[in-house]
């Protein structure tokens, strides 16, 4: 069976085709305001997927847009997964399951299906999640960070006049200007805090975690990180496919 997984964010929409629980071709992705491009993109399929199932933790006007533009271009209405108390071979440790991100979820379903488990998954999106579990799939629990757009759109508010930055592949630690200094703080000082977090869970843990590394700015954060991680910025996704 041929399927659509679709990953809506909280700034972006990731979707992917994928076949028999694995994912085909790699993954696509698009900011809420360019969903247009998405849709030529899935214009251009050779043809419509027979199933959809989609992971939205964001609000429901994006969902729809997407939902409407299928029912109306392919006649399927997708599927929306939200987080159980047991499943994709994950435990989640909430007492209420529902309040669990649900892209949280799979991105642990996805590691531990990629064999990373006992894993300590990061996902790097507009928000930092961070979650454990156990190589039989126990959710040991997890924490919650801002990440790199949330810092700079916070700091921006509270302290209008610092310049905003782009983000860079090669920053210094220690600068000699205010951009600089910002790049450096964003980036290094995320790196560290998410190093800093990852080894507390380590020393906690009497097995041995994998550190895996997902989400959008993923690949530019282990740059900055001084440790071995696993980079695999389709997590989510992936985790959504292994699902029956």
């Amino acid at each position: 069976m041929t399927e659509l997984l679709i990953d809506i964010g909280n700034s972006r929409v990731k979707w992917a085709r994928a076949h028999e629980g694995q994912i085909v071709g790699g993954a696509r992705a698009a900011s809420h305001d360019s969903l247009e491009h998405v849709f030529s993109e899935w214009r251009a399929l050779a043809a419509p997927p027979e199933r959809v199932r989609l992971v939205n933790v964001s609000d429901a006007s994006v969902a729809g847009q997407l939902s409407d533009w299928m029912t109306s271009h392919w006649a399927i209405r997708p599927e929306t997964v939200h987080t159980p108390a047991m499943g994709g071979g994950v435990r989640v440790a909430y007492a209420r399951p529902a309040e669990l991100g649900t892209d949280r979820w799979l991105a642990m379903v996805g590691a531990k299906a990629a064999g990373y488990a006992p894993a300590c998954v990061v996902d790097c999106g507009t928000a930092i999640t961070v979650d454990v579990v156990a190589a039989d799939g126990t959710h040991q629990g997890g924490l919650i960070v801002a990440g790199l757009a949330a810092q700079q759109e916070g700091l921006a508010q509270l302290a209008p006049a610092l310049p905003r930055v782009k983000w860079s592949t090669r920053a210094p630690f220690l600068t000699a200007d205010t951009e600089d200094a910002l790049i450096s703080g964003y980036l290094h000082g995320t790196a560290l805090a998410i190093q800093g977090i990852v080894r507390r869970c380590m020393k906690n843990d009497a097995a041995r975690l994998t550190p895996v590394l997902t989400g959008g700015d993923a690949p530019l954060l282990a740059r900055y990180l001084d440790m071995d991680v696993c980079l695999r910025p389709d997590l989510v996704l992936e985790g959504l496919a292994q699902l029956p």
